[in-house]
């Protein structure tokens, strides 16, 4: 059986065009990309999410990872090394909290638009969103409780508790979600919300809910995790409306 990378390799030089002397030329360097159709065509579907980290790697380098036997392994331990990598240090979050509150004390009159504005958004549509609220820490910690899920993901073996985005339920029912009108918590600096009629534990956070405790720095988490969507609170009701 033909293993993967070497099927990723011939679909690329499939790509490559001919020379006059009915040879190909592949340069040492040759990155790998899910960009060129060929190789994206090679990947089975359940690998292309896995192998978006090995984008912009030698293509070499790439092919012999996916031929060894031990490839599960090797992208194992090469994505916790990528993540681990991925967040924000001591010093970036010293930076932050200056640029986010000015150098003042954090003021405990913050934090108030997501409960404002997302009364705004559809029951019917935000109910299809499965969603957490970081509350109940400091603000500064809630930024490195982001930072620690966006780089490491949600530790399924101990409990986090999700609820929809919004409900349609009659007033008090959502009691049973354990969450004030049955919907995730609206208080805090984030709240993480998953793709559309998925689930946070299982498929990941798809979107951050930004609170305007961080509006100051929306724009550094966006470089920092340029996967994941960023909403600001004030502007969360359209966004997911439109979804």
């Amino acid at each position: 059986m033909l293993k993967l990378g070497t099927k990723i390799y011939n679909a690329f030089v499939k790509s490559r065009p001919v020379l006059v002397d009915g040879t190909q030329r592949i340069m040492s360097n040759q990155k790998f990309s899910l960009k060129n159709p060929y190789i994206l065509e090679a990947i089975p579907e359940e690998y292309i999410g896995t192998l978006d980290m090995l984008e912009g790697k030698k293509l070499r380098t790439v092919v012999n990872i996916l031929d060894n036997p031990d490839c599960n392994q090797i992208l194992a331990r090469y994505k916790n090394f990528c993540t681990s990598k991925a967040g924000f240090n001591d010093i970036e979050f010293h930076e932050l909290y200056k640029k986010a509150f000015r150098g003042q004390k954090v003021s405990s009159n913050i934090n108030i638009d997501a409960m404002v504005f997302l009364n705004q958004l559809d029951p019917k549509v935000a109910k299809n969103f499965d969603a957490h609220g970081l509350a109940k820490i400091s603000v500064p910690d809630q930024l490195r409780q982001l930072n620690n899920l966006l780089t490491k993901g949600i530790d399924k073996n101990r409990n986090f508790y999700t609820a929809p985005l919004a409900t349609d339920f009659p007033q008090g029912a959502g009691a049973c979600l354990g969450t004030p009108g049955g919907h995730a918590y609206r208080d805090g600096s984030f709240i993480l919300v998953s793709g559309k009629s998925k689930s946070l534990i299982d498929d990941g956070i798809e979107s951050v809910i930004v609170n305007d405790a961080y509006y100051g720095i929306i724009d550094d988490l966006r470089k920092k995790f340029p996967k994941i969507k960023f909403v600001e609170a004030q502007n969360a009701a359209e966004y997911f409306n439109k979804l």
